[in-house]
């Protein structure tokens, strides 16, 4: 599923490994604030669920670290062109621990396979928390990050 090298045999199962840092902006209007995101943490597995196009489905865990500490789950879907080292992701995220947040998140990336199962991705990531009680009433934070990020083929 990623680039050309492994055009041939696509894998069935990934497992990902990604570090994220950004800015993330909040507020409305005049209020509007910035500041840096916490490092974002997150393991994935991926599975194929359809050849044409080359669709996964993900889910996982994500930890936020650094000026905040954070728990929660990822998911949703990773299209991985054929013959191509472009991938792009959508989906949402739910923050559990110790307080809530909900969001939506989107990726648009390139890999490179460093070895027959093993690739390093760099990606552009856009979350939305937009839910939750971790939000001020009436605001959302939207945060861009860039992600490096490990993904080896199990099957």
């Amino acid at each position: 599923m990623l680039g050309p090298a492994a055009a041939a045999a696509d894998p069935l199962w990934q497992v990902e490994l990604h570090a994220g840092y950004g800015v993330a902006a909040s507020g409305r209007g005049a209020e509007m604030t910035q500041r840096p995101t916490p490092l974002t943490i997150t393991g994935i597995v991926a599975i194929a669920v359809n050849d044409d196009p080359p669709l996964a489905g993900y889910g996982g865990i994500a930890v936020e670290t650094l000026d905040r500490n954070a728990a929660g789950m990822v998911f949703g879907v990773e299209l991985h062109p054929h013959d191509s080292h472009l991938r792009f992701a959508g989906g949402g995220v739910y923050m559990v621990a110790p307080f809530t947040l909900w969001g939506a998140t989107a990726s648009a990336g390139l890999c490179f396979h460093a070895t027959h199962a093993m690739a390093v991705c760099g990606d552009l990531q856009l979350t939305a928390f937009i839910a939750g009680d971790d939000l001020a009433e009436g605001h959302a934070v939207t945060q861009g990050q860039g992600v490096l990020g490990l993904v080896f083929d199990a099957l």
